[in-house]
């Protein structure tokens, strides 16, 4: 029987804890944020970081072949690395309002004679306001810059160049 009392004594003490013990409280806490929109445009190789860069591309003397064939061609002249969390585009523009001038000053290259394309699109004739180049999705993605410049027979032998202003945007 004082086996019994001390087991019935046992089994209340410990079914009655949780009663003594109080009630329990819980919480339920959300964290929330914004993320800010963020491009930036690198000149893979070279200088050159942020919402917009600069590129200056020197026009060569010529080859009798690329005299013949009409135009100055020059395949991955640059590489761009488009970095976005939004959708975005970057867009080009010259700086100049032409190519330059020839050495004895009776020539003037004209800026449309400068056509900029990226990944192997369609050649397009730069201008000095903005146009698209390239537009994406969030991520990064690299851009292969190809130039052409077309030869006329005016041409003559100068001091040509350009400076590219290259600016991404988000959408």
């Amino acid at each position: 029987m004082k086996r019994w009392i001390v087991i019935s004594l046992l089994l209340t003490i410990l079914f009655s804890i949780p009663v003594f013990a109080g009630s329990s409280a819980s919480a339920t806490v959300t964290v929330s944020w914004k993320v800010l929109p963020f491009q930036s445009l690198t000149i893979l190789g070279g200088e050159g970081n942020g919402t917009s860069v600069t590129s200056h591309f020197e026009l060569g003397t010529p080859t009798p072949a690329e005299i013949a064939a009409g135009f100055i061609e020059e395949d991955g002249a640059l590489t761009l690395v488009a970095a976005s969390n939004i959708p975005w585009t970057v867009k080009v523009h010259a700086v100049e309002a032409n190519m330059g001038e020839s050495y004895d000053g009776t020539y003037v290259k004209p800026l449309s004679d400068f056509l900029i394309r990226a990944n192997g699109g369609e050649f397009t004739p730069i201008s000095q306001l903005d146009q698209t180049l390239a537009s994406g999705t969030r991520g990064a993605y690299q851009l292969t810059i190809d130039y052409k410049v077309l030869l006329d027979p005016e041409f003559k032998p100068g001091d040509y160049g350009i400076t590219l202003v290259y600016t991404i945007t988000g959408e």
